[in-house]
């Protein structure tokens, strides 16, 4: 029997048999909840269901194995969504923050969905900026008010 594997987004790899399948589990490609989709009848299962497909034992420390992040010929994937996120954030320290700044972080959320290990770094940032011009804000409000009781 032959069996697509179902990425995260919904792309379908294959069709693979078991000796591949057993070797992409053993590389941590495969994850056993992850969904395959038979090719002859068109069912979806989870790939722990798959009549003698091994997945190796999880690693003493409880981790697991995890798939490897997408790489592509610049690099990881989403790549650009990191790029984007931390101009998004810089724009927004500049002005617009509370716009720019959830600009980027669906950037770095983007880049997160895509496999890329470096979009941490960027969802932060762009958080900072948010609280950064929402407490602008509200803090220059204050003053406006106490300034101009009148107003």
């Amino acid at each position: 029997m032959t069996y697509y594997v179902i990425s995260g987004d919904g792309q379908r790899y294959g069709p693979a048999d078991l000796a591949t399948l057993n070797q992409w589990a053993i590389e941590g490609r495969l994850l056993a909840n992850q969904m395959v989709e038979d090719e002859s009848t068109g069912i979806r299962m989870a790939a722990s269901s798959v009549p003698g497909l091994i997945f190796p034992q999880q690693a003493p420390t409880g981790g697991g194995y995890q798939q490897y992040p997408r790489a592509t010929a610049s690099g990881y994937a989403g790549q650009s969504d990191i790029t984007q996120a931390w101009v998004f954030g810089a724009l927004g320290l500049c002005c617009c923050g509370f716009i720019f700044g959830i600009l980027g972080l669906l950037a770095a959320n983007r880049a997160e969905r895509a496999g890329n290990p470096n979009a941490t770094a960027p969802k932060i940032f762009n958080i900072a900026v948010i609280v950064i011009w929402v407490v602008g804000g509200f803090l220059r409000g204050i003053v406006f008010r106490s300034a101009n009781p009148f107003f």
